[in-house]
């Protein structure tokens, strides 16, 4: 049950970052990574906080 919140907050973070990455024209391959990155860690910060 954790893995799949961990997974849907992991996916909600990728999307709010993708769709900033478009509107702000930061398409290059390292942005993506960036933001591939930060959504993992935003979503194990998350998950950890509310201690689900």
């Amino acid at each position: 049950m954790e893995l799949m919140i961990f997974l849907f907050v992991f996916f909600v973070f990728l999307a709010i970052s993708s769709v900033m990455n478009v509107l702000f024209k930061m398409t290059e391959k390292k942005h993506w990574g960036i933001s591939l990155l930060l959504s993992l860690v935003l979503a194990v910060i998350t998950v950890a906080v509310l201690g689900i």
